[in-house]
């Protein structure tokens, strides 16, 4: 196989496999996995799926964090033409609840435990619940539970699955739903969102291109399997540029550091707040940066400080800054910055819209508006999700005939076709009959030396309709008084943006994707 005629994600694993057999693919806990062994490990699982009757469109559920099965899984499933779908021990019983029941997967492939969490026990009754379920399999210990364990599971191909594999291999194709992940919630219950083959290998191809990944490139890779950046930004570019994947089944502020410097870690993808966690620790500022090439940041906008402290740490060990805009529906980033781009560029923009993707700022009508003007951002392409599963009415909502996906956030294009993301349409208040953008009075309370992270919300006010509430998480050690930032504000905002309330917590809910759950502040509020 050539490199050009891979069409669909199992093809980059055959092509690698066949070009550096015995390079490494992945490590995980400082166990290194080939590309050989790699391959070998989705065939097994391949013929294993087939032999429980798993047909084209059936869902195939992961329940774990980042480890060799999620890549091996994921690989395997679009073998054989069924659609992976990663769920984060993290999210609560309900929350699991609701995306099995949504998604109805024919498999089940979940950890024993993850952390101090026993999953077991919520696993078998999730099994006698759930019909649809027609195989669980357990990775860890079974426990005399009567489920499968994963190894066990491997040895299930026989004469009769490897005639089924080679029957179903040219069954598949590039128009096929591969990849099913659920939307944040931060607007109401998560919806789920059907990528393509086709839509995931333009995005691998796009990205490995403008954030120069290549066969000699080795990421750290710590999300959430549910998120975006672990499925396609990170975790499938890696497999499809041949690229080494460093697997961390958490995110540990000084850990990641250390698996960095170990690992001689080349490309780094992270939300903002990762790196300001990380800043924090002392391993920070005495580690060993010199195997950095590119560092990225995306989900929202970093803040000044940030950006200026990255700068000046890539300037002294020559590696470049990038960041972007993108979206679980747009399955990874449309928007890149530039390796020249300024230090103001970086936290103020996501850069410019790449081919073979489209941009366009709308109003309230749909109609484009002149460059400079705040609208609505929508995009289309080839990445631009299939569908919300389960749900046309929604999918209508955000798509049109012409294939325009609407993303509900605000932004504008500049003459230089720069994007600046002002924040999500309903964020967005209305303060004595003036807009006001949370994400502007973010962007200065985090310039404050003592401030980490904030988040602003409008709330309900008598006089004014709507006012600021400003939560904020101090940096370690600090103390910060609310008349202290106050004055703060007067100085860098008008005053009809200042917000009333100050309310300083030592932290803040966080989404699976690293953002701020919003939601959960405005029910903090209300109670």
């Amino acid at each position: 196989m050539k490199s050009e005629d891979r069409k669909l994600l199992w093809h980059s694993v055959e092509y690698w496999a066949s070009v550096k057999p015995n390079s490494d693919a992945v490590i995980f806990e400082d166990v290194h996995f080939t590309w050989k062994q790699i391959k070998e490990k989705v065939d097994l699982l391949s013929e294993a799926f087939l032999s429980l009757g798993v047909e084209k469109g059936d869902r195939i559920a992961l329940l774990s964090m980042a480890c060799p099965e999620f890549i091996t899984s994921f690989m395997a499933a679009s073998k054989v033409g069924a659609i992976w779908q990663g769920i984060s021990p993290k999210f609560s019983r309900d929350e699991i609840y609701y995306f099995l029941s949504d998604s109805q997967p024919k498999v089940l492939l979940a950890l024993d435990h993850y952390m101090n969490i026993d999953l077991l026990e919520m696993i078998l009754d999730f099994k006698e619940k759930f019909p649809f379920l027609h195989e669980v399999v357990i990775i860890g210990d079974p426990r005399g539970s009567g489920l499968i364990e994963y190894s066990e599971f491997l040895c299930k191909g026989n004469e009769k699955t490897k005639k089924l594999l080679e029957k179903r291999i040219p069954e598949v194709n590039e128009n096929d739903e591969v990849l099913l992940m659920y939307t944040s919630g931060s607007t109401g219950k998560p919806k789920g969102v059907l990528h393509t083959h086709r839509a995931v290998m333009c995005s691998a191809k796009v990205e490995s291109q403008y954030m120069f990944w290549d066969s000699d490139s080795r990421i750290l890779l710590h999300f959430p399997i549910n998120h975006v950046a672990a499925d396609v930004e990170m975790g499938y570019t890696a497999i499809y540029s041949g690229a080494t994947i460093v697997l961390m089944d958490r995110f540990l502020p000084e850990g990641s550091l250390v698996e960095i410097e170990k690992h001689r870690v080349t490309h780094l993808g992270q939300v903002p707040a990762m790196y300001l966690m990380q800043m924090s620790t002392s391993k920070f500022r005495s580690m060993d940066w010199s195997s950095m090439k590119v560092m990225v940041w995306g989900a929202y906008a970093a803040n000044e400080r940030m950006v200026k402290a990255l700068s000046e740490l890539a300037q002294k060990n020559n590696f470049l800054l990038l960041t972007g805009y993108g979206s679980t529906e747009v399955c990874g980033f449309t928007t890149f910055a530039s390796p020249n781009d300024s230090v103001e560029l970086l936290f103020s923009s996501t850069g410019r819209i790449v081919p073979p993707y489209e941009v366009k700022i709308v109003d309230e009508e749909r109609k484009e508006i002149p460059k400079g003007k705040i609208g609505e951002i929508a995009f289309r392409g080839p990445v631009v999700m299939k569908e919300y599963l389960n749900n046309p009415i929604a999918t209508s909502v955000v798509k049109d005939n012409n294939g325009w996906l609407y993303t509900s956030d605000l932004g504008w294009v500049d003459e230089q076709g720069y994007l600046f993301v002002c924040g999500r349409k309903s964020e967005m208040f209305k303060t004595g009959g003036e807009n006001v953008f949370p994400k502007e009075i973010e962007d200065v309370l985090e310039m404050h030396p003592s401030v980490l992270m904030t988040a602003v919300i409008g709330v309900p006010d008598s006089l004014y309709g709507e006012v600021g509430h400003a939560f904020i998480v101090p940096k370690p050690g600090a103390v910060i008084k609310e008349n202290e930032l106050r004055d703060y504000c007067k100085r860098h905002l008008a005053g009809f943006k200042i917000p009333r309330k100050f309310d300083v917590r030592p932290v803040l809910p966080m989404l699976a994707n690293g953002k701020i759950d919003k939601m959960t502040l405005r029910q903090w509020i209300a109670s």
